[in-house]
């Protein structure tokens, strides 16, 4: 009975403990974000001090180099929810609805939240490791010493970049699910590729479609805010730079679904 009272107590330190320290954490972002959309604003009314060099940089990085593995993984999610719609849907004599749920699915929810996830993987832990790894070489001091901003010469590029890739990613995730989609239906119902595209746009909606949209860009916000500040406060060493990416996209994995609950909740109201 002794051992049970103490487990629970020990749970609960723990689980205080951890909602603590994401509480903190949570309020360090949102104070970063701040921080980030005042440069962003400074950068909007004087885009001449945009490092569009750098823009163009981290957009070819983050856009263009993942474009294969988005339109790899968008084509074999759309494939695999036909799969598994054709069967739960056929056992009620509903197979025709099939394309309706894989359309509006991939759009408003798995393209998004699919592509969020693999750029806080692949760019957000890349900014937190960059930014550390200036941080240990004391780049970043160098910069404040002589008066330069960091947030415009270092961050407003990478949001920037990450602000307009993600969409475009997004994009491509969707067009590739609903493509491998057809290619399940094609082959297992007796249906065309017109039918097909007809039923798709028929159901989905321009809210729909605004939905993923601006899931999208919220996400490419958050990827690009917690690696960024993760990068800046990541310890003076090469363990810490590690620890940084790390806890970048899992904090970013985190506010993605977390925010994705909320924005899906508000359109289904």
């Amino acid at each position: 009975m002794l051992f049970r009272v103490s487990s629970c107590l020990q749970w609960c330190k723990e689980t205080g403990a951890a909602v603590e320290h994401w509480y903190g954490e949570l309020i360090k972002l949102l104070g970063f974000v701040g921080e980030l959309t005042l440069a962003l604003g400074d950068a909007v009314r004087r885009p001449h001090r945009i490092k569009w060099r750098s823009f163009a940089f981290y957009l070819d990085s983050c856009g263009s180099g993942a474009m294969p593995i988005i339109a790899l993984l968008g084509t074999l999610i759309g494939v695999i929810l036909a799969f598994q719609a054709l069967e739960q849907l056929s056992r009620y004599g509903a197979a025709g609805y099939v394309s309706n749920l894989v359309g509006t699915v991939i759009i408003t929810e798995l393209g998004p939240l699919m592509t969020a996830v693999v750029l806080a993987g692949r760019s957000g832990s890349a900014f937190a490791a960059e930014l550390g790894s200036m941080k240990v070489r004391e780049e970043i001091d160098a910069l404040t010493t002589m008066g330069l901003p960091t947030g415009r010469f270092l961050l407003v590029p990478k949001v920037l970049a990450l602000l307009v890739a993600l969409p475009g990613l997004n994009i491509l995730a969707c067009v590739c699910g609903v493509f491998g989609g057809m290619l399940v239906i094609i082959a297992q119902v007796n249906i065309s590729a017109i039918e097909y595209y007809y039923k798709v746009t028929e159901v989905v909606r321009v809210a729909d479609l605004a939905q993923g949209l601006l899931k999208s860009v919220i996400f490419g916000l958050i990827v690009a805010a917690v690696g960024c500040m993760k990068g800046l406060e990541a310890p003076r060493d090469a363990q810490g730079v590690g620890r940084a990416a790390t806890s970048a996209i899992v904090m970013a994995i985190f506010l993605i679904i977390v925010v994705d609950a909320i924005i899906t909740a508000i359109f289904s109201m």
